[in-house]
């Protein structure tokens, strides 16, 4: 393999290659080259699958009515709710309104989002984690809380 001509753009440079085949007319370097590109995205997909775990646990905490758009259900006085996070996916039991579940991912600032699809619109939800605490608001179409764990 031979570097044949290097170019630039606004992007960056360009490397580009050219490859000598053998006496069979085969060119092993760039099957090579191609293997090597599939291991490595493969290996990087997993684990970007995988998420960051470092702020794996369950988190339990209260939810606080924080405006009625429409036909709103506050949550009982001092009703627990859990808040879980496996493998750096979020998942919480949206019970009040609409009994579903919101999903979304953990940054590994501990920055997350997560939501849910209902028959009129998305709920969703924002939050951080620092430390054992965690916060997070939740717009839906007819409510907004905030989520806060209880220590």
């Amino acid at each position: 393999m031979h570097a044949a001509n290097i170019g630039t753009s606004r992007y960056g440079a360009v490397l580009f290659l050219s490859c000598k085949r053998n006496l069979n007319g085969e060119n092993g370097m760039l099957r090579r080259l191609g293997l090597s590109l599939l291991l490595g995205m493969g290996l990087a997909s997993v684990a970007w699958a995988q998420g960051s775990a470092k702020f794996d646990g369950q988190y339990v905490g209260e939810l606080i009515l924080t405006k009625v758009i429409n036909d709103c259900t506050e949550p009982p006085l001092g009703a627990l709710y859990p808040l879980t996070i496996a493998r750096g996916e979020v998942r919480f039991a949206y019970v009040p309104r609409f009994d579903t579940t919101l999903r979304g991912k953990v940054g590994e600032d501990g920055s997350f989002k997560a939501s849910a699809r209902l028959r009129r619109g998305f709920v969703q939800m924002t939050g951080h984690i620092q430390g054992n605490n965690l916060t997070a608001y939740i717009i839906s179409p007819s409510c907004n809380y905030t989520f806060r764990t209880k220590n």
